[in-house]
């Protein structure tokens, strides 16, 4: 189950300390069947133990969220059921930019198509066409540095500074650059671990679990 890697490896690269911890209490809660949003009241219960987990508690409900809709990739009618949009509503709120990058992976796999930029950007969310500004506004970033992904991670790191600490993609900017500069990475230099904070490198070390 590649979101149960993921959530490994965001862990271990957060808070390696209580990482294996939390992740045997997480991993029941992500694997038992039943009712999400039960699941989604466990997740936070258990979470509210480990406080300084916090940064990334969002990120990991995007990882619950993708391993549940994995059980219905094949129900093209889940996604109109009374179940799906009873958990569309209560969860709003909840979660992050990177369950769109997540599905976007997961759709790749399943198709074996090479993802990129360009692809995620202008094919996936759409981000250019005037009934998906929403997403426009929110990836402004990603959008005008995508050419970034043809350079060094220390050009991504030099970018990254300048996010503004208000963008929906602070967190996720330098890991979806990196993420996307290679894929296929099986390891990430130690000099670029060290140099991101602990949320950018649970959140990279994450995507690439994911993918690979």
């Amino acid at each position: 189950m590649p979101e149960i890697k993921a959530l490994e490896a965001m862990l271990q690269n957060y808070n390696p300390d209580f990482s294996e911890s939390l992740f045997n209490n997480l991993k029941p809660i992500f694997t038992k069947e039943g009712n999400f949003l039960e699941k989604v009241s466990a997740l936070d219960e258990l979470l509210n133990n480990y406080k300084n987990f916090g940064p990334i508690h969002e990120y990991i409900f995007d990882l619950m969220m993708v391993h549940h809709l994995a059980n219905y990739i094949e129900d093209e009618e889940y996604l109109d059921s009374e179940e799906w949009l009873d958990i569309e509503d209560k969860t709003l709120e909840r979660g992050t930019e990177m369950l769109n990058i997540l599905l976007y992976i997961s759709e790749c796999n399943d198709d074996d198509v090479h993802l990129n930029i360009d692809d995620f950007l202008y094919e996936f969310l759409l981000v250019d066409e005037d009934e998906f500004q929403d997403e426009h506004r929110i990836y402004e970033d990603l959008i005008d540095n995508q050419d970034l992904v043809e350079e060094s991670p220390e050009s991504v790191l030099s970018i990254s500074s300048k996010i503004d600490k208000d963008s929906e993609l602070k967190d996720l900017f330098t890991p979806l650059m990196l993420f996307f500069q290679d894929p296929k990475a099986k390891s990430i230099s130690k000099a670029i671990l060290n140099t991101i904070n602990p949320t950018e490198r649970s959140l990279l070390s994450s995507l690439l679990a994911y993918y690979n």
